[in-house]
């Protein structure tokens, strides 16, 4: 006698479920592929071709983390507040042009003139205007490194201009040595060397657009899933039941092969660079989630407890205690979250995400080594330069300081 089990349809029940959170959730899938696609695709012009209004925007938003960091966060919010309704209104209405219109015409001649433009675009006008009111902010502060700050991010604008409108050098090489300079600045001359040559190299295959394309995906991915995995990782740290809870959830994630995210995420957003960076967001999330929860958990239980003596209320002892004391295990899950995006790079180039991930998956299909090995090559350089990078973070944190101050 044979004994046989009935056949149990899960593919099916998750057919059927997936269906109905398509008809259920379909705008809400919408607005987060739109969000995801804007993001995107703004970072990856921003990489490859950047505007002068983005350029003067990045410098501005350099010297307002250092104006907040010492202690002028409202007139830079009220600064930035300004700049985005007027930015808003420009775009929707055309204000700011009609204010440049009315102007007198030699203020923007001489500019035009240097820089070869044949029209002034209010959003520079914007942001250079954004630009002059938060160094003028700087300035009122009593701190000689935060003017050195301003005046050095501004110098550093005006040298893109310079180099790119003036003597007409690729913006592609602008954005190498701004590469450069972050490494050098966060870790050191070692990986600014190597950001130097193995961007350069990517330069030279001809990778650029496809390697920012990567990068724009890596960020985004990363950065979606450190927002979300960071407070679960949190809350975890703090509630038991909560970690006992996600504990399994997150073994099911990291167990799961990388291919299977794909076939929800096409169902909801269709092909493109969207169900790639979700998927990538479900793959690399378990590593910010755990060391997240494990850093917290590690920080001494004496120190919690000498600022509830002092009468801290528990969200300052998060921010100003626990979280400080364990930046260094939370980079470690975020530096693995970037390695896991990282990896993805090719399983997101097969569901239309482009990138290198598509000139490896083309190298593959086409049994075409060279195309293939360059597209890996580029991968490997920036796998090394974002690991390199986020690994050099935790030496600004302040038990780092401390250990130096120590010595």
């Amino acid at each position: 006698m044979e004994i046989t089990l009935p056949k149990a349809p899960v593919g099916a029940w998750f057919e059927a479920a997936i269906r109905w959170l398509q008809l259920t959730f379909r705008p809400l899938f919408d607005v987060i592929g739109e969000a995801i696609g804007v993001s995107v695709d703004t970072l990856v012009d921003l990489l490859t071709e950047p505007t002068a209004a983005q350029l003067t925007v990045l410098a501005t938003a350099v010297i307002a983390f250092g104006a907040v960091r010492r202690g002028r966060a409202r007139p830079v919010g009220i600064a930035v507040l300004v700049w985005l309704v007027l930015a808003v209104a420009e775009a929707a209405a055309g204000v700011a042009a009609l204010a440049v219109q009315n102007l007198p015409a030699p203020l923007f001649l001489w500019a035009m003139n240097l820089f070869g433009a044949e029209y002034t675009d209010p959003q520079l006008v914007l942001a250079l205007l954004l630009l002059a009111a938060v160094v003028a902010i700087s300035f009122a502060v009593p701190s000689a490194r935060q003017r050195g700050l301003a005046l050095g991010a501004t110098a550093a604008l005006l040298a893109v201009f310079v180099v790119h409108h003036i003597l007409g050098v690729q913006l592609a090489l602008v954005v190498v040595l701004l590469f450069t300079a972050l490494a050098l600045v966060v870790a050191g001359w070692r990986l600014a060397l190597f950001a130097l040559l193995g961007f350069l190299l990517i330069l030279s295959m001809d990778k650029w657009e496809a390697a920012m394309s990567s990068l724009a995906l890596i960020l985004v991915a990363t950065a979606v899933a450190v927002v979300i995995s960071v407070p679960i990782g949190i809350l975890a740290a703090y509630n038991d039941r909560v970690s006992r809870i996600v504990k399994p959830v997150l073994d099911f994630m990291q167990t799961l092969p990388a291919f299977v995210y794909l076939i929800p995420a096409i169902s909801f957003f269709g092909v493109g660079q969207v169900p790639g960076i979700i998927a990538t967001v479900i793959f690399a999330m378990p590593p910010g989630v755990r060391l997240t929860e494990l850093g917290i958990r590690q920080v001494d239980k004496e120190l919690i407890e000498a600022g509830e003596a002092f009468g801290a209320p528990d969200l300052q002892i998060l921010r100003r205690i626990q979280l400080p004391l364990a930046l260094a295990t939370i980079m470690a899950g975020i530096n693995q979250v970037i390695m896991l995006s990282l990896s993805m790079v090719v399983i997101a180039g097969m569901v239309g995400a482009g990138g290198l991930g598509n000139d490896v998956y083309t190298g593959i299909a086409r049994s075409d080594v060279a195309l293939g090995f360059e597209g890996g090559i580029a991968v490997v350089i920036l796998a090394i330069f974002l690991d390199r990078l986020t690994g050099a973070v935790t030496r600004f944190s302040p038990a780092a300081r401390a250990q130096r101050a120590a010595r």
